[in-house]
């Protein structure tokens, strides 16, 4: 389990809750986990996040916890979690990867099938290691070189041809960063990433048990969250959609 050292920086701002109240919170949780309670662990874990803390570090823990548990799905959920926070975080994405493995060995025996639904195109597995603020740093920094370069080519006539290259070659990174950008804050998708948490949620036509049953979802599936009515979302899961009762998933975002 990690050490938590930025969490109370984190709890001084998830107001209304005292820092010191968080701070009891995660102790209890820390200590439940070391004497092997891992379910009260969860429990105080969850307790920090309805208080509003994001903290990649707490969201790694929680999902330790759950595999002790062996809740893969509610694992996968809390080391996502942990990733949108952090994503340089290469504890979180290392057990991301081994809860998922452990997901689709079990799917393989049971299906045949080993390999779970993901919804990640192939531009956000290439952003995925990057974080939100260094690509809009990248961003800025790209746009003054850009504003360097204009001038340059205006000055230095004799560089003109060096300083083009220079100029197509900054265009192309500024507009890729640019894209990433936008991938990372999901611009282009429809609904919000979701992870299913139970072994199987059934997929219906509509908000009803008594609808027709289009196909499941199982545990550690990607989805994407299109729409809410009581007690059901709606979700997409490749090309299939259907609802499946809130408490299946859980919400990355």
């Amino acid at each position: 389990m990690k050490r938590v050292l930025a969490f109370a920086f984190v709890a001084l701002f998830a107001a209304p809750v005292s820092a010191q109240h968080l701070d009891a919170i995660f102790t209890r949780g820390r200590e439940a986990y070391l004497e092997g309670r891992y379910d009260d662990a969860i429990t105080a874990w969850e307790r920090l996040r309805e208080a509003g803390v994001r903290d990649a570090n707490v969201e790694y823990d929680l999902g330790l916890a759950h595999v002790q548990r062996d809740r893969y799905g509610a694992a996968m959920l809390a080391f996502e979690r942990a990733l949108r926070v952090d994503p340089s975080d290469a504890d979180a994405n290392q057990a991301l990867a081994s809860a998922r493995s452990v997901l689709a060995e079990r799917r393989a025996e049971r299906e045949g099938v080993a390999s779970l639904g993901d919804d990640a195109g192939f531009a956000e597995v290439l952003v995925r290691p990057f974080g939100e603020p260094l690509l809009s740093w990248l961003l800025v920094g790209l746009e003054a070189l850009l504003l360097v370069l204009g001038v340059a080519l205006v000055r230095l006539p004799r560089l003109r041809a060096a300083l083009a290259i220079a100029t197509a070659i900054t265009s192309l990174l500024f507009v890729a960063v640019g894209t990433g950008l936008l991938v990372k804050r999901r611009v282009f998708e429809e609904g919000r990433r979701a992870i299913v948490v139970t072994e199987e949620a059934a997929l219906r036509e509509g908000p009803d048990e008594r609808t027709a049953r289009r196909g499941a979802a199982h545990e550690g599936d990607a989805v994407h969250l299109l729409g809410e009515e009581e007690e059901w979302v709606l979700v997409e899961l490749g090309a299939h959609r259907g609802w499946v009762r809130r408490e299946n998933v859980g919400v990355v975002d």
